[in-house]
């Protein structure tokens, strides 16, 4: 008797968990349904920032955790883990700033934890897009490899995603001190795969990936190929598209090799582009996103310099151009 009891106990128990299997597989295709039709759209179409970050690093964990019961979201993940690891790039540049600060003002211990600091988060953003970047791997393919057949612009899309997870993984984790240890080979596989995509359908952005790779490991470029045109001209794509990306690719690269000048001739050229072509709308917040990360160069460079960020409405401008192009004191930022 006991031990028909014990069976029983056992068959009820494993109905139970499997009706709560079903539940939760017929819940999870629900939400991520949901999240591709109408969550992520919303997203992306968004002009503030700081609401997509918040959105991408609480939901990340609730969504990819259905792959539990479910299909795994991987291309909800490329997308999710480059936006989670951007929003830490934020921080970390406020943590390069507060150690510049520092360094203006001779500050020695503050300087030294403010760096502790910046490479603790870039190692965490490096950590996040190279997740996204195999998120890719599990959802279409390695890329370097045979292109994958995309079966509609939104795979292409992701597939564009998931590259820049690549190679925003390997900026991050050199500038944290490889903390992460994303594998360096990534760079070349990420290169190959951007030939992919058409570049002109994708903002430049396939072709500026490309060049940001050749430039940061020279060697590996085509004979035919001048990297620095190629950024050029992929620049200029991004501008008659209203589209942005480019353009951080470029100054990223060249901030690396400590160009500046040249860094700072792709941000005056970014402070004179019109607002974004109607139609790319739908990718708002990559402009956004875009828009952050070329103010925050800016800032890098005011503040290595003068010892504070860029003043206000003055992106484009820098400290040492004509008292009529910038006034370094404004009256109204000590107010």
């Amino acid at each position: 008797m006991k031990r028909k009891n014990i069976l029983l106990f056992l068959l009820i128990l494993s109905f139970f968990l499997n009706g709560c299997t079903a539940v939760y597989k017929g819940t999870g295709n629900v939400m991520l349904g949901y999240a591709k039709d109408e969550g992520v759209p919303y997203m992306l179409a968004s002009d503030d920032v700081a609401l997509g970050c918040s959105m991408a690093e609480a939901f990340t964990p609730f969504f990819l955790s259905f792959s539990r019961v479910t299909s795994p979201p991987d291309q909800l993940a490329i997308l999710f883990y480059l936006v989670a690891g951007s929003c830490t790039e934020f921080r970390a540049q406020e943590q390069e700033l507060r150690y510049l600060r520092a360094i203006y003002a001779k500050n020695s211990i503050e300087a030294q934890d403010a760096r502790i600091a910046q490479q603790r988060l870039l190692g965490l953003a490096a950590r996040r897009q190279l997740t996204g970047y195999y998120a890719l791997v599990s959802a279409m393919s390695e890329p370097g490899g045979e292109c994958p057949v995309f079966a509609s612009d939104n795979d292409e899309f992701y597939w564009m995603l998931g590259l820049l997870d690549g190679i925003q993984a390997i900026i991050n984790d050199i500038a944290s001190g490889g903390s992460a240890e994303v594998p360096m080979d990534i760079a070349a596989k990420v290169g190959r795969g951007a030939v992919c995509l058409d570049n002109e359908e994708w903002w430049g952005v396939p072709a500026a990936i490309q060049a940001a790779i050749w430039i940061a490991i020279p060697g590996n470029e085509p004979v035919a190929k001048v990297p620095r045109q190629v950024l050029q001209q992929s620049m200029k794509i991004g501008e008659e598209q209203g589209m942005h990306i480019a353009h951080v690719l470029a100054a990223q690269v060249y901030l690396g090799q400590g160009d500046t000048e040249e860094v700072k001739q792709i941000i005056r050229r970014y402070a004179k582009l019109s607002k974004p072509a109607a139609e790319n709308q739908e990718y708002e917040v990559l402009n956004r996103v875009s828009s952050l990360q070329i103010q925050a160069i800016s800032d890098r460079l005011w503040t290595e310099a003068m010892g504070k960020r860029t003043p206000l409405g003055k992106v484009g401008t820098f400290w040492d151009d004509s008292s009529k192009a910038v006034d370094t004191i404004d009256i109204d930022e000590l107010l």
